[in-house]
């Protein structure tokens, strides 16, 4: 067996053991001995490939932040849009919603805010509210209403193991906000 396909396949069990653990505990929980046991590789194994369990999702944290940023400037405020194409990707890929999951990132969790709570408060008003006006104060509180609702029922669906589907969880959501 070549270097690269053991080097493949270590980062895949280590990646599958953070997927299984971020389900069961927070990521600030996870200890590194934690991880190789369940990943069933050495501890020497995992720091042939990161520092540590930071250094170890900072690439799919950084892939996950230039995702949701190529997603969100691509459909240009088109809410329907962004939003299935964003549950889309995060139902094809495990490491990502699991980073997004109540256990996951903070840091993540964040940034998935800023950007919700930035494209709401640039690009729409719920229609049943578009009969009043709004000074700039009132639309920061309600961007940031709409991004924490929607963050929440992201995590809801990523909690009940993603059984709708990306178009019925986009639908639904714009039915609960527009």
């Amino acid at each position: 067996m070549s270097t690269d396909n053991r080097k493949d396949r270590t980062k895949t069990q280590l990646r599958n053991a953070m997927i299984q653990l971020l389900q069961e505990k927070s990521f600030d929980q996870i200890s590194t001995t934690e991880l190789v046991k369940v990943a069933k590789v050495s501890r020497s194994g995992f720091y042939t490939h990161y520092q540590d369990k930071y250094d170890m999702i900072e690439a799919y944290q950084q892939t996950l932040f230039e995702t949701i940023q190529y997603v969100f400037e691509k459909n240009n405020g088109n809410l329907r849009a962004t939003l299935l194409e964003t549950y889309q990707f995060l139902n094809r890929n495990e490491i990502y919603a699991a980073l997004l999951s109540e256990n996951g990132s903070k840091e993540i969790h964040q940034f998935f805010l800023y950007k919700l709570k930035d494209l709401l408060e640039s690009s729409f008003v719920p229609q049943n509210l578009t009969h009043k006006t709004f000074n700039k104060l009132e639309k920061i509180y309600i961007s940031a209403y709409f991004s924490n609702a929607v963050f929440g029922i992201t995590q809801l669906w990523i909690r009940r193991n993603k059984k709708e589907t990306p178009e019925q969880l986009t639908e639904m959501l714009l039915k609960l906000i527009i």
